[in-house]
């Protein structure tokens, strides 16, 4: 579906602002492994989107075609993205998971050129710098750089946060190797098919009455992030560079923190607070090239 990058952008940004809302409902689901809530939330946004298409009547789009493989990459990706990041956040919190996972953008850059022939400028090292350093004070929020002792859970969730970073930086390099090949509700829909055969097993582990219980936060969280934010993130990302796609993507961990921080209650550390804005302004550094060009393409199509 072609669509101006105004429209894009602003659905990526609207995407990653509901997915920032995560750890709100985690906060409120009880007595479900991280890959149970996975597939409830994702077999609701697949009926979500199913709706979505057949209210539009845009079913056709569904169809199968080449690089089948790469869709069924795709969804596993995905789900090891967002079975880590769900995991880091109970294990962690909220500021720090979605930081990690937002060292995403500087993956990109430096995979982009070899994987999708994208041009990457020099500012791409500084920003590996920073984001380096960015993540090195969000891991130590009450230390910073003195001491490297982390407590068992602690440090399990920040290497599950650090996979869903690396996981996510290859969801967007596959999401654009496969809109030429797929429509974008295509890329939306199959992979949340894979997600859910892949933790259905894990899913009916849990006894009903403990689904039961969940079962409204489970149908609102499946509702507004697997189906509402699926929509917006895959159509809206189809239609911008990769580059440009992570860079707008850094709303969710903005939104993120702010939620943990105004809603939960979660106290924020200077140093994280240190470490969000190095890992930020990393992935600003990097798409601020990408930036230009887009301003000047809408200047140049404006004087026409």
């Amino acid at each position: 579906m072609n669509q101006g990058p105004g429209k894009a952008h602003l659905e990526v940004a609207l995407a990653c602002m509901i997915y920032g809302m995560a750890g709100l409902f985690l906060a409120h689901i009880n007595g479900m492994g991280t890959g149970a809530v996975l597939f409830y939330e994702m077999l609701i946004g697949l009926l979500t989107i199913l709706v979505y298409l057949a209210a539009r009547g845009r079913l056709s789009e569904l169809r199968l075609g080449g690089k089948k493989g790469y869709l069924f990459l795709l969804g596993v990706l995905i789900c090891i993205t967002f079975f880590s990041y769900f995991t880091a956040i109970r294990l962690t919190c909220v500021s720090v998971a979605v930081l990690l996972q937002y060292t995403s953008p500087i993956y990109v850059t430096l995979l982009s050129p070899l994987i999708l022939k994208e041009k990457v400028n020099s500012r791409s090292y500084l920003a590996l710098l920073l984001a380096l350093a960015g993540v090195f004070l969000v891991v130590r929020p009450e230390s910073g750089f003195s001491g490297l002792e982390l407590e068992g859970n602690y440090r399990t969730g920040l290497m599950f946060g650090l996979l869903s970073g690396l996981a996510y930086a290859a969801v967007i390099l596959n999401i654009r190797y496969l809109k030429d090949e797929y429509p974008e509700m295509a890329v939306a829909f199959w992979p949340l098919v894979v997600i859910v055969l892949l933790t259905a097993p894990l899913a009916l582990e849990v006894p009903a009455k403990v689904v039961l219980e969940n079962l409204e936060v489970l149908l609102l969280f499946g509702l507004i992030s697997g189906g509402l934010g699926e929509i917006l993130y895959t159509e809206g990302l189809s239609g911008v560079e990769a580059q440009v796609g992570s860079i707008l993507a850094l709303v969710e961990p903005v939104s993120g923190i702010f939620f943990d921080f105004i809603v939960l209650g979660v106290s924020l550390y200077l140093n994280t607070f240190l470490g969000c804005v190095l890992i930020l302004a990393a992935g600003l550094l990097v798409s601020l090239e990408n930036f230009r060009g887009i301003s000047g393409n809408v200047n140049q199509e404006s004087e026409t």
